[in-house]
């Protein structure tokens, strides 16, 4: 007889993730939002101060990811958060007794920078990918889902902490409410479900008619582990960090250019600023949309279909000659970005969970490389053609055409050619 809990524990996970998750997307995005301000109104700093001050931060961070992934993999997500939460917590609360410049750059590099990579993001979505495999991508969506709110949350209501609160009580806020809120929940994350008597996606262990124990038949579904080198000799894992680098340099560069264009077209600034204000809430349909839909078709064709979305977009946003249109354009752009979920879920699909981690951090790593040089001449090379034809059609239409690259690219990323130790996921 089959004895199955109500709910299975990896939604547990996914409900306290999204809850970790959403605090440290809240609470990062403050501080990237309000930092420029503060160092600009309380320590008189110049530009290059600030821009010195974030350069350590993101740095310490990225850095620091390398090895948080593969610590991850090998110790379990939960060891690196009961690490990185206090950190981070700790680090917000000294943050409000900062005097100097020296001080904030310490803390920025340390605590803060190294804190948040290793305790909210990244080892939330590791557990969701370990702890699910036939509905990863939803899991995964949900985990996205809160990471977008977070950041959501401050744009919206960020301007009420202006003028209204001490700056130094809000960070003392913030650290207290990581500590309380987030390091309890963070028990009931856990780190492969074969540890605790159990399988991906619930199915539990059963009796047959013998009374020997056995499992579901769903349960016996064989899956891919490749360590990191393994995975860096196979064409699928350069296919997928080269596509995901090209698909977000070039949205990101088309973007540059929308606003100038629609004023040009007549727009004012607050009727763009108003309807560009919804992208994160319609680019949340489209994560849980794509989420949902990765589970039940391939992935890798969904992921072309959303690069093609936002390419396509473009041209919507060329024809904009009234709201109704550019509301049209913003909600094709919206959703093509939706394939956050996707991008995980196929990496945990195409080399299994043994070194998820670690794998996601490099592809991150690699797409830098790859993304900086990339994007670095397109810029100039679009105001170069807006100079020539005083049009920014050609820059749109160029940006339509090479979205279609790493559309292609994500198509024909096929999977791995499994390895010989397949194992299946109750034996991994």
């Amino acid at each position: 007889m089959a004895l199955k809990p109500r709910l299975f524990y990896g939604w547990w996970i996914v409900v306290a993730g999204f809850i970790i998750v959403a605090c440290g997307s809240l609470s990062s995005e403050f501080l990237s939002n309000q930092l420029p301000g503060l160092l600009k109104e309380h320590f008189h700093s110049s530009a290059v101060t600030l821009g010195t001050a974030f350069s350590i931060y993101g740095l310490s961070g990225s850095i620091a990811l390398l090895a948080i992934g593969p610590l991850i993999d090998r110790f379990g997500p939960r060891k690196l958060m009961l690490v990185g939460i206090p950190m981070a917590g700790i680090g917000f609360i000294l943050l409000s007794f900062v005097n100097s410049i020296v001080a904030l750059n310490i803390i920025l590099g340390t605590l803060l920078g190294i804190g948040i990579k290793a305790g909210f993001l990244l080892p939330v979505q590791t557990a969701g990918a370990n702890w699910f495999i036939r509905k990863r991508s939803f899991a995964l969506a949900l985990v996205m889902v809160a990471s977008v709110l977070g950041e959501a949350a401050i744009n919206l209501f960020g301007e009420q902490f202006e003028g209204h609160t001490d700056w130094r009580m809000v960070f003392v806020w913030l650290g207290v409410g990581i500590l309380v809120i987030c390091i309890p929940l963070t028990f009931i994350i856990r780190h492969r479900p074969e540890n605790y008597g159990n399988v991906p996606d619930g199915n539990t262990v059963v009796s047959d008619e013998e009374g020997e124990p056995g499992t579901e038949t769903t349960s016996r579904v064989l899956e891919i582990n490749f360590t990191l080198w393994q995975a860096l000799r196979t064409r699928a894992f350069w296919l997928l960090a080269i596509a995901t680098s090209l698909s977000s340099g070039i949205n990101a560069m088309a973007t540059i250019f929308r606003v100038p264009f629609l004023i040009d077209k007549g727009f004012s600034q607050l009727t763009i600023t108003d309807i560009f204000r919804i992208v994160p809430l319609i680019g949340l349909a489209g994560i849980l949309l794509f989420g949902y839909l990765g589970d039940r078709f391939p992935k890798r064709y969904l992921l072309a279909i959303a690069v093609v979305l936002q390419s396509a977009s473009a041209i919507i946003l060329m024809t904009a000659g009234n709201t109704t249109q550019l509301y049209l354009y913003t909600l094709v752009y919206a959703f093509g970005s939706g394939t956050l979920p996707l991008l995980l879920a196929i990496r945990a699909d195409y080399f299994g969970r043994k070194a998820f981690a670690t794998i996601t951090v490099v592809i991150m790593f690699i797409g830098t490389l790859i993304g900086i040089p990339l994007s670095m001449p397109w810029a100039p090379l679009a105001g170069w053609m807006f100079d020539v034809t005083r049009s920014y059609q050609l820059i749109f239409l160029s940006s339509t055409f090479l979205g279609l690259i790493p559309a292609a690219i994500f198509f024909f990323a096929r999977p791995p050619i499994p390895l010989t130790d397949t194992t299946s996921p109750s034996e991994s």
